[in-house]
């Protein structure tokens, strides 16, 4: 009798709730209606509804135990979950960092072969211009060189001069 009910309420969908109170019922319903077939007494259906009753309270403490551990795994879940985003953060700002060390190193590296082109150019300006001074310096001293043999000359020339006018004038010639 009470099986279309129960299948009835089976169907509802209300899930892994109903999977053992509706098996209860069941077992429960055939009992009753064996008490029914045999002539049983009231007491026979008070027992059973008392059984009924401890039945449904220990498929609800089945079910609030199994809401516990659900809530305890989506919590451990939620732990990991976090714990991973936490990592993957952490990986990607020592990344971030190593990448900027690595730019920081290339631009110091970068300076400092702009500063050795710069110096390099540098010493070869001064290096030309040494060589200019050395050159104007033994120019200069080429120079000197030139104008006292041209003295010396000059001199050894009037002197020459003097020498033949004087000894032409001499007197005893």
């Amino acid at each position: 009798m009470l099986l279309p009910v129960l299948a009835h309420r089976r169907n509802m969908g209300d899930g892994y709730l109903n999977v053992g109170i509706f098996d209860a019922d069941i077992g429960l319903a055939n009992t009753l209606d064996a008490l029914r077939a045999t002539g049983a007494s009231a007491g026979g259906a008070t027992a059973l509804a008392q059984a009924a009753l401890q039945s449904k309270k220990g498929i609800a403490a089945s079910i609030e135990g199994q809401e516990a551990q659900n809530e305890k795994m989506k919590a451990q879940g939620e732990q990991a979950l976090n714990q991973q985003k936490m990592s993957e953060q952490q990986r990607l700002q020592g990344i971030a960092i190593s990448e900027g060390q690595r730019v920081q190193a290339s631009d110091a590296a970068g300076k400092q072969f702009e500063f050795q082109a710069e110096e390099n150019r540098t010493n070869m300006d001064l290096d030309a211009a040494q060589g200019k001074i050395s050159q104007e310096n033994q120019n200069i001293a080429q120079a000197n060189q030139n104008r006292a043999s041209a003295n010396a000359g000059f001199m050894s020339a009037v002197g020459g001069i003097a020498s033949s006018t004087i000894g032409a004038y001499a007197p005893g010639k």
